[in-house]
């Protein structure tokens, strides 16, 4: 995915990449662009709210509580670890084998009846969930995580509503992402800033590269204030 778009990038005469820059709001007023994109991304949330929690779970800001940001930063948990994959992609089973090659006991719950079941839209569900099985994690389906403890955790069935106590030493949160836009705020009142990607609404990494096309090719394109943001197929009777 970023490979490739990397090797086009560099074949372009008229875009210049500059690495480790980290850019603050003066800098970006220094420049004086006549357009500025923000594509900042977003951070993994730690306090649990996604589809399953409206409100954060109880005992998220204890010490033993990670985000796969940690996990990817090269935090290693102690185990045995619950995961809580309220995301259905595909980061709940990255992180899980991740770990496991580490060694460590892994538990992975989810609200789902079956692990990443957002990617049966991607036929990879059958797969991922295969492979947990492979390299010995222990699935949860079916249930959501109540609250963390010291040392072990609440499990809720989502049909029932009933709880049990399971062993954790570890918790890692795969619930939903948090736009890193203070940035965007800051600036927005003052010059012409645009949001895009994560940035503007964390997704999949297919929606995240359409949003930095999308945004290239609608830049100077004139507007047209009565059309639809979308294609549409007008059905015509056979002639």
């Amino acid at each position: 995915m970023r490979d490739w778009r990397v090797a086009q990038l560099a074949k372009l005469p008229n875009v210049d990449v500059y690495l480790d820059s980290q850019l603050d709001e003066a800098q970006i007023l220094e420049f004086g662009a006549d357009c500025v994109a923000l594509a900042t991304g977003s951070t993994w949330r730690r306090d649990g709210v996604g589809r399953a929690h409206d409100e954060p779970i109880e005992g998220w800001d204890a010490p033993h509580v990670y985000t796969p940001d940690d996990i990817m930063d090269g935090v290693t948990p102690t185990g045995p670890v619950l995961i809580f994959d309220d995301d259905h992609y595909f980061m709940g089973g990255v992180i899980a084998e991740r770990l496991r090659d580490a060694g460590i006991d892994v538990t992975l719950a989810t609200p789902a009846g079956e692990v990443s079941t957002w990617t049966r839209n991607t036929d990879e569900q059958a797969r991922i969930q295969a492979r947990m099985i492979e390299v010995g994690v222990r699935l949860e389906t079916g249930n959501t995580l109540q609250s963390v403890g010291a040392r072990s955790v609440v499990l809720a069935c989502a049909y029932t509503g009933r709880t049990r106590d399971i062993t954790a030493a570890s918790v890692i949160m795969v619930t939903s992402r948090t736009p890193c836009d203070a940035l965007y705020h800051a600036l927005e009142a003052r010059i012409d800033i645009t949001r895009i990607g994560d940035c503007l609404s964390p997704s999949s990494i297919a929606r995240a590269v359409y949003a930095g096309h999308a945004y290239a090719r609608e830049m100077d394109a004139p507007i047209d204030e009565d059309a639809v943001p979308f294609r549409r197929e007008h059905a015509q009777a056979p002639s």
